[in-house]
C-alpha cells in the first residue's frame, strides 16, 4: 500500500466540529457561521484554489476525492436519519 499525504480524505472540513463564529477548515475549503444570537446572519464557505490546484495535481487526488465524498455523504446520511 502506497503511503498517502497527511491531507488524504479531507477535502471537505469536519462538520461534526463546526462551532458558531468560528472558521473551520479543511485542506481546500473553509466554512463559518455567524451568529449574534439567535439564528445564524451569515453562512460563508470558501475555497482556497491553490490547494484545490495542488490536490487535483496529486498522483492520489482520484482516491482522495472518492474518500472525501463518501465521508460526506456518510455525515449527511447519519445527521438526517439522527
Amino acid at each position: 500500500m502506497s503511503e498517502k499525504n497527511e491531507c488524504f480524505g479531507k477535502i471537505f472540513p469536519d462538520l461534526d466540529r463546526l462551532e458558531f463564529n468560528k472558521p473551520l477548515k479543511s485542506a481546500v475549503f473553509s466554512v463559518n457561521l455567524r451568529s449574534q444570537g439567535i439564528g445564524i446572519q451569515d453562512r460563508q464557505i470558501e475555497t482556497d484554489h491553490e490547494a484545490w490546484d495542488r490536490c487535483q495535481d496529486c498522483v492520489s487526488f482520484r482516491s482522495c476525492y472518492d474518500l472525501s465524498m463518501a465521508r460526506f455523504v456518510l455525515e449527511n446520511a447519519l445527521h438526517s436519519r439522527f
